[in-house]
């Protein structure tokens, strides 16, 4: 499994307790320059994740707000 695909496993919890890694590795100012670059890499992908995740839930409840009777 490629990198990109493990993104696309992830459930909500796990992308933002990933997103949250890196916000933390990041903030402690202790990273080599092409670690944080990857460690901000990771992170955008991550809040993608979490956007799509959470577009999709409200896809979802929009949805159900249209079928439920009036």
């Amino acid at each position: 499994m490629d990198k990109s695909e493990q993104y696309q496993n992830l459930s909500f919890e796990q992308a933002v307790q990933g997103l949250n890694d890196r916000v933390e590795q990041l903030e402690s100012g202790k990273l080599p320059l092409e670690e944080s670059v990857a460690a901000f890499e990771d992170g955008v992908k991550l809040s993608r994740r979490c956007e799509a995740l959470l577009d999709d839930a409200e896809q979802r409840l929009n949805i159900l707000e249209t079928d439920a009777p009036a």
